[in-house]
């Protein structure tokens, strides 16, 4: 559609909106003669060119996977690689909408009703306001736009800088008749006012005459809603919508403003609003050689935080216009530095930086303070998920915010606590106690309107996500310490689950209890009985409540109790492992399940216990599967210390499968299924992103909460020989940093009062001024007689997810399995040493032939034979040729002196 000749928007046969068409005389006057320094007004943590902050590509591509997204938490615009726009991506989301993907604007709790792919009812889902990040340019014989194709672009630059919060995008245009025109966009959704966002255009062009520019809000990105009326007010246009059947109404508000002279200069300006649909655009003489610059100014609002949202959207809009581009943005980026106080380092490994950066900022793009909406498994990012709420925000983005961000974290617990009353009601419909959550939940946490999963019908068994919420309401007094808030927020949400669980148990004869009828975070096993995780769960919930009732004064039946003690935890004393569920026999399994007893729910377990668990699942686990579980693999290994560097396979297999290229944006899956039983894997995946995070937040530094201490534990892989920092944690009102040394780690107080880091050795008092120094686990230095263990390795090619590494980690669990049908792994040796022996154990699937070749420089190799003398060698090399139909792969190489 011709921006010039906008049609009005339709629905149902009824025309909405007017169109308006308003201009004054052009009078042109001079334009900027020299373009301004593309980072002026960024400040000096905003400059480009930071591969630590900064994520950029010159490959023009319109790949879903390579749309990049702004959020503050309230409001987000993923964007197109044009800089600009609305784009239909094509593809379609997974579960459980299955609908086609596109680029959406989002706002944090906004939710309409529509089908799901799940049900033949309509379901809640989160709805899509207009696209409000479009502004083109038009030459008077063609216009750019998010369509522009891709050979008329040139020199182009897309950059997503997550320190601050912005992504810029440079191009130069270049129309059929030859004119070309250098573009720059810059886009921010503002953290310092989370209703505004803000788009800078500055173009150059080489040619004179006619241009216009034309900011739109684009009905074309909206779902799961309908326009209510549009219009204008003074320089401003406005939207006003109402979200399908949940009736939620709204408005989106936007502002375009001039820069520089032409702001001065009488320019020709026409205003076009129907339905959905707004422009502002402004013509005007361009000048060859010239720069001009444009803003515009985005205000949003709903009924859910506004009495009267149409004013207060026009009002944000105007509002941002008035403080203009370079207050806008100093504000915004101030508030983006002031998050990251809250920081990971990994000094020399500059990749595993840039990936801990990016979760960070998918995390905190997608939710803010003073809210109580949650967060999603997609975040603010797209409708993936239907922006649902699921048992992801309590156990995988949630503990890594409480960590570093309470403030913002806190938002995830007060959205169960707003929906208390709705899962009182649940409870009653599906005849229990208590309080229950459904397993899929929207605006309300109704179990008919927002769950979308009833074959098989998780939306009643999946309730192990009573325990996981009852979980992070515990966790957040612990690491709060406020006693006013349990009694007030977390108590009702806390007694509530506990009755849950008192009446959902069934007694045995021999006095134990069950619980029938479920589905674990396993959800290749439904309808099963006594599943482990759900079992341990509802234990820790009951007995976290009887602690809470203790702490408040508050009467505790002793029933709570005594059905905590007396759950059945399925465990196989031959194997020494605990069952999945009463009669688990040994199938695969499809993401985390009881390997979530050590950790998050710290179930008690001997340290052989805990690392044979973990060696029995991980391989049992679909790696195919969604990308969190191998998060929780690394913080189990290392809490165990089991000899080698696993650890560090763990947290490599965590995020390196699912990083999306060039903004690091995490995929749901490492292939194109997410799961057996998945559809298209989620983008961006929050989920995975909160457990990479947790790997560093709980897994190196042993960290655990407790009501009267900080619980720490640290262990450092030797793949991080220059240590790991984390600044920023918070604990009842401290602020510490921690520093994972290879031989110490260093517990400093930044702010608050001395407080208690009880660790394996003893406890320590952190003082301002009086770190504490902690001895740093190396279970790598463990003695072996393995030559290779922990050594570098590399490989010519490798399954994602089955590195090289995995076969010098110490663990017969993890495994390289080569990509191609012939390959060949290599391992650098700590020194030259005779080899008198190597040996592979293989996996499942053995070579179809292989040999061993040692080699003393790395460049001129020998075949090594196990019958021969010893040979001095400082690198071994396995080549491998696997049968025709499968792969071939190592679970660990042995290399051995004689």
């Amino acid at each position: 559609m011709d921006e010039m000749d906008l049609a009005p928007r339709r629905t149902g046969g009824t025309l909405l909106g007017a169109l308006l068409v308003l201009s004054t005389a052009v009078i042109p006057a001079p334009a900027t003669a020299t373009p301004p320094d593309p980072s002026e007004g960024h400040g000096p943590d905003c400059r480009t060119g930071d591969p630590g902050w900064e994520f950029s590509t010159e490959e023009f591509d319109t790949t879903y996977t390579r749309h990049a997204y702004v959020g503050n938490g309230y409001l987000s615009q993923r964007v197109p690689p044009t800089g600009t726009g609305y784009v239909a991506t094509g593809g379609e989301t997974g579960f459980p909408l299955e609908t086609p993907r596109f680029d959406g604007a989002f706002v944090s709790g906004l939710y309409g009703s529509g089908p799901s792919a799940q049900t033949d009812e309509d379901k809640h889902a989160i709805a899509a306001i207009p696209t409000w990040s479009t502004l083109t340019v038009d030459n008077g014989t063609a216009r750019y736009g998010a369509e522009t194709p891709e050979e008329r672009i040139s020199d182009f630059r897309q950059t997503l800088n997550v320190r601050c919060g912005i992504l810029r995008t440079s191009l130069t245009w270049t129309t059929p008749d030859g004119r070309a025109t250098e573009l720059d966009y810059e886009i921010v959704a503002d953290r310092a006012h989370p209703h505004a966002g803000a788009v800078r255009l500055r173009m150059t062009p080489h040619w004179n005459g006619r241009a216009t520019v034309t900011a739109a809000l684009d009905g074309d990105g909206a779902r799961r809603m309908e326009p209510t009326g549009a219009g204008t007010d003074g320089r401003t246009v406005h939207v006003g919508f109402r979200t399908d059947e949940v009736a939620t109404t709204g408005t989106l508000a936007s502002t375009l403003r001039a820069g520089g002279d032409l702001a001065r200069a009488e320019s020709e300006r026409s205003t076009r609003v129907s339905g959905l649909d707004a422009e502002q655009s402004l013509s005007f003489s361009a000048r060859a050689g010239h720069t001009y610059e444009f803003g515009k100014y985005v205000g949003v609002d709903t009924a859910l935080t506004a009495q009267n949202h149409r004013d207060s959207a026009v009002d944000t809009a105007r509002r941002a216009a008035a403080r203009g581009w370079d207050r806008l943005f100093a504000e915004h980026a101030e508030r983006w530095r002031s998050l990251w106080s809250g920081d990971i380092r990994t000094p020399g490994r500059p990749r595993m930086q840039r990936w801990l950066r990016a979760s960070k900022y998918a995390l905190l793009s997608s939710i803010r303070r003073g809210q109580d909406n949650s967060i999603a498994p997609a975040g603010l990012s797209s409708d993936n998920y239907a922006g649902l709420i699921f048992w992801d925000a309590e156990l995988w983005m949630y503990p890594a915010l409480l960590a570093q961000h309470p403030a913002l974290a806190r938002s995830v617990v007060a959205y169960r606590e707003r929906t208390l009353d709705q899962a009182r009601a649940n409870a009653e419909v599906v005849g229990q106690r208590g309080a229950f959550y459904p397993w899929t939940s929207a605006d309300s946490g109704d179990l008919d309107d927002d769950c979308h999963s009833w074959d098989p019908p998780h939306c009643l068994t999946q309730n192990h996500l009573q325990g996981d919420i009852a979980l992070a309401t515990w966790q957040y007094y612990q690491a709060s310490g406020d006693r006013r808030w349990l009694r007030e927020h977390g108590w009702p949400v806390l007694r509530a689950l506990a009755r849950y669980w008192e009446g959902r148990v069934t007694r045995n004869d021999d006095g134990s209890y069950s619980i029938h009828n479920v589905a674990g975070p396993d959800e290749y096993s439904n309808g099963v009985d006594d599943g482990v995780f759900t079992n341990a769960g509802a234990a820790t919930a009951l007995r976290n409540a009887t602690r809470a009732a203790d702490v408040l004064g508050e009467p505790a039946p002793a029933r709570w109790t005594e059905i905590a003690d007396g759950l059945r935890i399925p465990f196989d004393e031959e194997r020494g492992v605990f069952l999945q569920y009463a009669g688990y026999d040994g199938g695969e399994i499809k993401q985390a399940d009881t390997v979530l007893l050590q950790y998050p729910l710290e179930w008690p377990m001997s340290e052989e216990v805990a690392t044979d668990t973990l060696e029995y699942y991980a391989p049992r686990t679909d790696p195919d599967g969604p990308a969190m579980t191998d998060a929780v693999h690394a913080v189990d290994a290392a809490a165990n210390g089991q000899p080698g560097c696993v650890t560090n396979t763990y947290v490599n297999r965590a995020i390196r499968p699912f990083v999306r290229a060039p903004f690091a944006q995490f995929s749901e899956a490492r292939g194109e299924r997410a799961g057996d039983d998945g559809g298209s894997p989620a983008l961006n995946f929050l989920t995975g992103n909160g457990g990479f995070l947790q790997t560093f937040t709980h897994g190196l530094t042993g960290l655990r909460w407790r009501t009267d201490a900080v619980r720490m534990d640290p262990t450092l892989p030797p793949q991080f020989p220059r240590g790991v920092e984390l600044t920023g944690l918070h604990w009842q009102g401290r602020t510490f940093d921690v520093r994972i040394g290879p031989e110490h780690t260093r517990v400093a107080l930044r702010h608050g009062d001395p407080f208690t880091v009880r660790t394996p050795d003893g406890e320590h008092t952190v003082g301002r001024g009086a770190p504490a120094t902690i001895e740093t686990r190396r279970p790598d230095l463990a003695p072996t007689d393995n030559l290779a263990r922990c050594r570098p390795a590399t490989a010519a090619d490798a399954e994602p997810g089955k590195y090289a590494e995995a076969a010098v980690d110490g663990s017969t669990a993890t495994t390289w399995t080569p990509a191609s049908r012939r390959s060949e792994l290599t391992v650098e040796l700590e020194k030259p040493s005779w080899v008198g022996e190597v040996r592979a154990e293989w996996t499942d699937t053995a070579p179809k032939e292989h040999r061993v070749l040692v080699s003393v420089d790395g460049r001129h190799f020998t075949e090594f034979h196990p019958w021969g003398p010893p040979r001095l060698a400082r690198y071994v090399r396995v080549e491998v040729t696997s049968p025709p139909q499968a792969q071939a792969g190592i679970r660990e190489l042995r290399v051995t002196a004689r």
